[in-house]
């Protein structure tokens, strides 16, 4: 839902994006493209699918459960980024903001407080989810939208 309400809005919101950014970001991104925004969305939204099933044929292996729950971590910081670009940079509404308050920030709270409760990691991994999350969130899903530029 919440990839679903990026991918409708962006088209009106690209440009303001683009607009606001400071010029040595964009002169690193290059230019960015709806089309990029749109496989990067598709790419994120498929890719917890195939942990899900890789978790679900493995269910001894951690790493699937780790992965997933490091998406989920992800999904929370992003609630923070989409609520601060909202509120900072477009004064009022950023695409996915709505889904991200309203479903991403509950349920993120609630999946990685029930993982915490019924131990599904030791502590330690546990703990790996925030710099995990912070590494995801920034170079990762930038070098993913440099990615989508070759295809």
């Amino acid at each position: 839902m919440h990839n679903a309400e990026e991918a409708v809005f962006f088209p009106r919101y690209l440009p303001l994006v683009l607009g606001r950014l400071p010029e040595t970001w964009r002169s690193l991104a290059g230019p960015i493209t709806l089309g990029q925004v749109w496989a990067a969305l598709g790419f994120v939204t498929l890719v917890p699918f195939g942990l899900a099933t890789w978790a679900e044929l493995r269910p001894e292996k951690a790493a699937p459960v780790w992965l997933l729950l490091l998406t989920q971590a992800t999904v929370l910081l992003n609630v923070v980024w989409h609520v601060s670009a909202a509120a900072l940079v477009f004064n009022g509404y950023a695409p996915g903001v709505v889904t991200a308050v309203v479903l991403n920030l509950p349920f993120s709270i609630y999946l990685l407080r029930r993982a915490a409760g019924e131990s599904w990691l030791s502590p330690r991994a546990r703990w790996a989810l925030l710099p995990g999350a912070l590494l995801v969130h920034g170079p990762v899903l930038s070098g993913l939208l440099l990615l989508t530029e070759r295809m």
